[in-house]
């Protein structure tokens, strides 16, 4: 390159520099004295925050009408065991394949629907509540918890049952 190329590239960079400076100037000097383009700033922050929250909660509707779809069809398909003995098989290869499936990308609905059809046969659902909570990756423990709320487990609503019932009991004791 010529000297002059090299002297008219430098001249460009050292005005769009200046503009680039002058420009973070101006806002930051309007942003400090001028009270309504601070309200323009933050009127633009809430719209943002609140255009976020709403596309928050209509993603979190979608995920669980697809979760419902997906729980429903999924034990239309395969039904839960009703023997102990059934269930200790069933619980083992639900888990298995949920560990497997959660390993692959984009497999995490899935992997949940094992975990939570394994969580459905399981005697103490709250001691593999908490080991699912301990060595599930997040994404797909909140997926579960989700499954749980959409149709709770027998053995779930059987605890929540007695819970239910035990407060009920103080209520007419005192």
């Amino acid at each position: 390159m010529s000297s002059s190329t090299l002297r008219s590239a430098g001249y460009v960079f050292i005005g769009v520099t200046a503009a680039a400076l002058s420009y973070c100037i101006y806002f930051d000097y309007e942003r400090r004295h001028n009270p309504e383009f601070r309200k323009r700033i933050n009127q633009s922050k809430r719209k943002a925050q609140k255009k976020a929250a709403i596309e928050a909660e209509q993603d979190k509707t979608k995920k669980l009408e697809v979760l419902k779809k997906k729980l429903n069809e999924s034990l239309v398909a395969n039904p839960l065991p009703t023997s102990l003995q059934e269930k200790e098989s069933y619980f083992l290869e639900q888990v298995t394949t949920g560990e497997k499936l959660g390993a692959i990308p984009g497999k995490e609905i899935d992997a949940a629907i094992y975990f939570y059809k394994g969580l459905a046969v399981y005697p103490n659902p709250t001691g593999i509540l908490d080991i699912y909570q301990r060595t599930l990756p997040p994404k797909i423990y909140e997926l579960v918890m989700m499954l749980t709320a959409i149709q709770p487990p027998k053995s779930v609503v059987n605890i929540l049952g007695d819970s239910v019932g035990s407060l009920d009991a103080d209520k007419t004791v005192e």
